[in-house]
């Protein structure tokens, strides 16, 4: 048996959460100082209702006891596990884990432990975790599923754009003059994530501009391998997310294979109310599995 582990920035519908039965390990969402263990104290739609209230959370990175307990709990059991980490290069939760993990494997030599750095998180993340569930369901080996992860890691795509500045701005990503400018010109900023981090790629002025472009970016990037499950996620906006579904099956097809999720408490923190996002793999690869009504 292979355990499947990833945090709460990932994201994936909670059918295939309990069908793989993947361990979720939560971040901490902080409001009104008031501290709460992401989608297990607090749910998103809890999160959201906060923010439009005004009020800006704050997050941080799994408790340290709490990450040990968890992967410990699967160590003395005997159960190998796979943790899928949030991306490194934006938070220090698989540094924290990494180490935990190090000292586990001191103690439980004959336990395979391993943690993997996904680069990414959202739906991007999600899907990197699918396919490692899958192939561990279908009973390949350790190996082979951190092997295919990887590799699946070096395809994965994230093209989403965000609706008010002011939140990049509270969080400290984007200067207040910037933000300012942006809010005059009604700039839209398209993102990606590339080595980990989050890049602003274009700035688009209007929102039904930016979405187009959002598209227009995803039929580029998939058009090698446009039959596969793609995931979309939003900040409290399902009916863009809903536009977004459409415009991609005119444009590609695959209705059947689009997943659509909401943003995450901590990303949805950062992005603020009506970002919204794809995630997909730019390429098909040997380990790839199924669609989604295989799921």
């Amino acid at each position: 048996m292979i355990k499947i582990i990833m945090d709460s920035t990932s994201d994936l519908p909670d059918n295939i959460i309990e069908k793989y039965d993947i361990e979720i390990l939560p971040l901490r969402v902080y409001i009104d100082n008031k501290e709460y263990l992401d989608k297990v104290t607090i749910k998103v739609e809890d999160v959201y209702c906060a923010m439009r209230k005004g009020i800006y959370p704050k997050t941080s990175l799994p408790n340290p006891k709490e990450t040990y307990e968890l992967f410990k709990k699967y160590a003395s059991n005997g159960i190998d596990f796979i943790y899928y980490s949030f991306s490194s290069k934006l938070s220090s939760t698989y540094e924290t884990s990494y180490l935990i993990i190090q000292e586990l494997r001191k103690e439980y030599p004959d336990v395979r432990m391993e943690i993997i750095d996904t680069k990414a998180g959202s739906f991007a993340t999600g899907l990197v975790v699918l396919q490692g569930a899958r192939l561990a369901k279908q009973g390949a080996s350790f190996e082979d599923i951190v092997k295919a992860s990887e590799e699946h890691i070096q395809h994965i795509e994230h093209v989403f754009t965000i609706n008010d500045l002011s939140w990049l701005l509270k969080g400290g990503r984007i200067s207040k003059s910037g933000a300012i400018i942006g809010k005059a010109l009604n700039i839209k900023p398209i993102l990606d994530v590339q080595e980990g981090k989050m890049v602003v790629i274009k700035k688009i002025r209007g929102r039904k501009r930016a979405l187009n472009e959002l598209v227009n970016l995803v039929q580029q990037r998939i058009k090698e391998f446009p039959n596969q499950i793609i995931g979309i996620t939003h900040a409290d906006d399902l009916k863009t997310a809903l536009e977004i579904k459409d415009m991609i099956t005119k444009k590609i097809g695959n209705n059947n294979n689009i997943l659509i999720e909401k943003i995450g408490s901590v990303l949805g923190s950062h992005l603020g109310i009506g970002g919204v996002g794809v995630f997909f793999f730019n390429k098909k690869t040997e380990s790839y599995i199924g669609e989604v009504q295989s799921v």
